[in-house]
């Protein structure tokens, strides 16, 4: 058996905790055709109505019983409904992820290129970026190591914003090219 970690399964907790959010704020129409009991269906329509203390004693109730069954048919049916808003928060925070790992990537080699003396290299280039450029095939690999050696030198956000740019630039780029 699996050994999950105590945050791992706090992590998943709060991942049921925001569908049940979802859940909550689809109309009277929309939860009578939800994919589950009608127990919880009932239980998501009064959830709706209580106030504070109540409603978050409701809504990890109502967690916990849909951690019992599974969740991929709710998620189905909230991207059918909602559109796609929860795959592009997911892609956009993915997108921040690798960022911050690019930046972090830099201002270390920064760090390390100052004890031992040298100036950094222009042609600087992080790991992550070879993964990356499989999974962006138009990530502009030198246009993203300048930015992030730039903003590792001065700190400038503008620099750090423009990383970003240049991946949800090639991200998006990646999603029309695979559109019919």
């Amino acid at each position: 058996m699996e050994q999950i970690s105590r945050s791992e399964k706090k992590r998943r907790a709060k991942s049921f905790e925001q569908l049940t959010l979802e859940l909550i704020k689809l109309r009277g129409a929309e939860i009578s055709a939800l994919p589950v009991d009608d127990f919880l269906k009932k239980d998501i329509r009064d959830t709706a109505a209580l106030k504070a203390g109540a409603r978050k004693r409701q809504i990890k109730y109502i967690s916990k019983q849909l951690r019992a069954i599974d969740s991929a048919p709710l998620l189905t049916f909230l991207t059918e409904r909602k559109g796609s808003r929860l795959q592009q928060t997911q892609a956009f925070h993915r997108l921040e992820h690798w960022r911050d790992e690019i930046i972090s990537a830099a201002i270390q080699a920064r760090q390390d290129a100052q004890q031992e003396e040298v100036p950094i290299d222009e042609n600087w280039s992080v790991r992550l970026l070879d993964g990356l450029e499989e999974e962006l095939p138009g990530l502009d690999r030198q246009a993203v190591n300048k930015a992030a050696i730039r903003y590792a030198v001065n700190r400038k956000p503008s620099h750090q914003r423009e990383v970003f740019r240049l991946l949800k630039a090639a991200f998006d780029n990646r999603k029309y090219a695979q559109a019919p």
